[in-house]
């Protein structure tokens, strides 16, 4: 490997516009890419969620409660920059949570690795 890789420090942000009912004002937000140690305490959370086997290996999951909305109250404010809570995010319909979770995941380079992504875009 003799190329000079460049990277940039800046972390990736995405504005996020929710629709409310009719006549409510959109909810404003902000999806950022969490900082290392952020991403490393969101999967400490989550491997703390994880059944393991009698041979110590991944078996599946404990609780699934609220297991989208850690990731999500992770990396995502509100447009003024102030925190969005776990309750918040659970009155959201599912799939909301759920296309916001999917976005999270790419964008803090989370779940499916590039190579399978590209497997999967083939």
């Amino acid at each position: 490997m003799s190329e000079t890789i460049k990277l940039n420090l800046r972390k990736n942000s995405v504005p996020i516009e929710l629709e409310g009912a009719e006549g409510e004002t959109p909810i404003k937000l902000v999806m950022h890419e969490m900082t290392a140690a952020k991403r490393d305490a969101y999967l400490d959370t989550l491997s703390s969620r994880t059944r393991y086997d009698a041979n110590g290996k991944a078996a599946g999951v404990k609780k699934f409660d609220g297991m989208q909305a850690d990731l999500l109250v992770a990396c995502i404010v509100k447009e003024d920059g102030s925190p969005i809570t776990i309750k918040e995010i659970q009155n959201w319909p599912s799939s909301v949570v759920s296309e916001l979770y999917e976005n999270a995941q790419e964008l803090n380079h989370l779940g499916v690795d590039k190579k399978e992504q590209s497997e999967k875009n083939d």
